[in-house]
Order: structure tokens, then C-alpha cells, then sequence
């Protein structure tokens, strides 16, 4: 396990931080041929279908990595009492978010069938072992790991910043979470420095993938055709951005690690106490600025605006969400058969076109 320190120096431009080069040429994401002809099948053109199956595939992964989270937050002691040093709702919320994921995964592939396409099935993936820890299912066999994670954690400052990735604006890390466990894959002492750390990266962690899928939801909503299909991307994609915020504020709240030196997980910026001067003491960086500061937004000839960012396909779409989750170690252990089926859904889901922009 790696320290985790606060730092400067390691910058992301997108919502995923991706820094690791993919072997393939469709895992760079580079192009593979023409775009889906909009051809309709069951009332759904090639692009909206490509686009629910790409969004059904990300949600069935979501809801694997949540499950883990939430066995371990309902039924692990050190691990719960670690979360909750981050708020005393933590294990709920977890909960809550993986009950939300199940019903994503299922509502898109029941929606696609009713229209007559393909549903997403990724079970024969299903291989990566589970955590031995008290409260996991420990012979459930997994989609995704998360016992050595590289988490970017960039989105802190990028949303308190008047920049915005898809202008090439970068961010540094808040801290640096390199090759560690988001969650024990054994018992620990409750209230130790280990169980400790092993939370605040799940903290954190929780905020990455919720604000990622924010930033895909929205990538991929012009994209979308018909009106059932718009309606769909923005209504689960709002979802996304409800995480996200309750896990940005709960992410602020995390301890240094240890306690009395932050050697291992630094003190985050914590703003002056407030007092009754009409003056807001914060500063821009500061854990309780968990609301978007405005940022540049379509040209920046407009005035800055609070806006989700980024959400251009370059930064924001199917392909860089999946080369995020690769770089963050979640798909550790995968086969190459997985990757180059979840790699054609994210180009195929890029490559889709609302019907009035052909």
C-alpha cells in the first residue's frame, strides 16, 4: 500500500483521470469505422440502442462495485464505524446508492427488450474474487475489484475551479490514493489507522464514479434521438449528479490519516469558523464549497456559469469513462474478451447521432 499525500502535481483534464496507455486500438478509443447508421429497430434507432446498452453495461458494473460497498458497510464493524467518522449516515447512503444502480441496470435492459434489442448480459465475467472481510458474500464472484485502486481524485479541485477540460483546462490531485483497497479484504481493528484509510478512500472513490457518470450522462444526452430515449439519459443522469453531491460533501469530511500527522492521508483545506460580519470566510478550496463554482462554459466570450463539467465526448463520453475505470484498477483481473466488449459499446455509444444532426 502506497502513502496517500496531499498533492500538486499529478493533473486530470477529464472526469477520469486515464494515464495508463490501453494496448488496442478500439481501448485508446480511437476510431473504428463509420458511426451507427440510424436505422430503426422495435421504434429505437441503431444510436439510442447503442447508447442504452452502453449506459446498461456502465450501470450493471456500478451496481457490482456498489454491492461490494454496501455488504461491507451493512455487515463489517470496523469499516461501518470508519465511514461513519465521515458522516453517521454513510451506511444508508450507500445502501440508497446501490439500491439506485440495481434499479438503472434493470430499468435499461427491460427497456431495450420492450423495444425489441439486445439487453446487456455481462455475467460470463463475473470472475474476480470477493473480499474475505466479515459482512462480504466471499464466494460471490465479481465484475469489478476494488482492492488496489488508483483513485483521481482532480474532481475536488475542478469543481472548485473556474476551469473546465473541455477548454484543456487540467487539475491537480487533492490527494494522491495510489494501489490502495477501497475496501478490507480482511478484518481489521476497529478504529485502526488501516481501516481508517481503507474509508477515506471509499469516500473519495464514491465521488469519482458519481461525478464521472454525471459527466456521461451528459455527454451522451445530445446524442440521443427520440424523445423517450432524451427523457431516460436525463432523468437516470440526474441521479448521478445527487450522488455525486452527497459524496463530495461526505468526501470533505474525511480524518488525516494517522490522526495526529496526516503521513498517510493529509488534512484537507477546512474552512475559518463562520461568525455573524456578513462576510463568507471560505476560500474557493475549502471542503465546504461542495456547490459547482461557475466555470467556462460553451465559449469564453459567455459569462462563467455552475455547470456539470466536463461534457464533450473527448472527456466525458463512453470511451474515456471506460479507459477511467481501467486506470483506476476496477477491471484488475479481466479477461481481454471483456475489454473488447465493453470498449465497442463505449465506441459505438460515441459514435451515436441525434437524428437531426445527420
Amino acid at each position: 500500500m502506497k502513502p496517500c499525500l496531499a498533492s500538486t502535481g499529478a493533473l486530470s483534464s477529464s472526469a477520469w483521470a486515464s494515464e495508463a496507455p490501453l494496448s488496442s486500438r478500439q481501448r485508446a478509443g480511437l476510431p473504428v469505422g463509420p458511426g451507427p447508421k440510424q436505422i430503426q429497430r422495435g421504434g429505437l434507432s441503431s444510436g439510442d440502442a447503442a447508447i442504452l446498452r452502453l449506459l446498461a453495461a456502465a450501470e450493471i458494473l456500478e451496481t457490482d462495485l456498489w454491492q461490494q460497498y454496501n455488504e461491507l458497510a451493512l455487515g463489517n464493524a470496523a469499516f461501518q464505524q470508519a465511514l461513519q467518522v465521515l458522516d453517521g449516515d454513510m451506511p444508508t447512503y450507500v445502501n440508497q446508492n446501490t439500491r439506485d444502480e440495481f434499479t438503472h441496470q434493470d430499468f435499461l435492459n427491460a427497456y431495450l427488450l420492450s423495444k425489441g434489442q439486445r439487453p446487456v448480459n455481462l455475467e460470463r465475467f463475473r470472475t474476480l474474487p470477493s473480499s474475505q472481510a466479515t459482512g462480504a458474500n466471499k464466494t460471490a464472484k465479481r465484475l469489478t475489484s476494488l482492492m488496489n485502486l488508483t483513485v483521481d481524485t482532480s474532481w475536488y479541485t475542478r469543481y472548485r475551479s473556474a476551469g473546465n477540460p473541455d477548454f484543456g483546462d487540467t487539475f491537480p490531485q487533492i490527494v494522491n490514493l495510489v494501489d490502495v483497497p477501497g475496501i478490507p479484504n480482511s478484518d481489521l481493528p476497529v478504529m485502526s489507522d488501516a481501516i481508517q484509510l481503507i474509508a477515506n478512500t471509499a469516500g473519495f472513490h464514491f465521488a469519482t464514479i458519481e461525478q464521472g457518470g454525471s459527466s456521461l450522462y451528459d455527454s451522451l444526452l445530445p446524442k440521443a434521438s427520440s424523445h423517450e430515449v432524451i427523457k431516460i439519459v436525463a432523468a437516470i443522469g440526474g441521479t448521478e449528479v445527487m450522488h455525486f453531491e452527497i459524496w463530495q460533501d461526505k468526501a470533505g469530511n474525511a480524518p488525516p490519516v494517522p490522526l495526529s500527522t496526516g503521513a498517510l492521508f493529509p488534512q484537507l483545506p477546512i474552512a475559518p469558523d463562520q461568525t455573524p460580519n456578513g462576510i463568507d470566510p471560505a476560500a474557493p478550496i475549502d471542503t465546504n464549497q461542495v456547490m459547482p463554482r461557475p466555470c467556462k462554459f460553451i465559449s469564453t466570450s459567455l459569462p462563467l456559469c455552475s455547470v456539470i463539467r466536463p461534457t464533450s465526448t473527448q472527456h466525458a463520453g463512453a470511451v474515456a469513462a471506460f479507459r477511467g475505470f481501467t486506470a483506476m484498477g476496477l477491471f484488475q483481473g479481466q479477461s481481454q474478451a471483456f475489454f473488447d466488449l465493453v470498449f465497442s459499446l463505449a465506441n459505438a455509444a460515441d459514435q451515436a447521432q441525434a437524428e437531426n444532426d445527420q
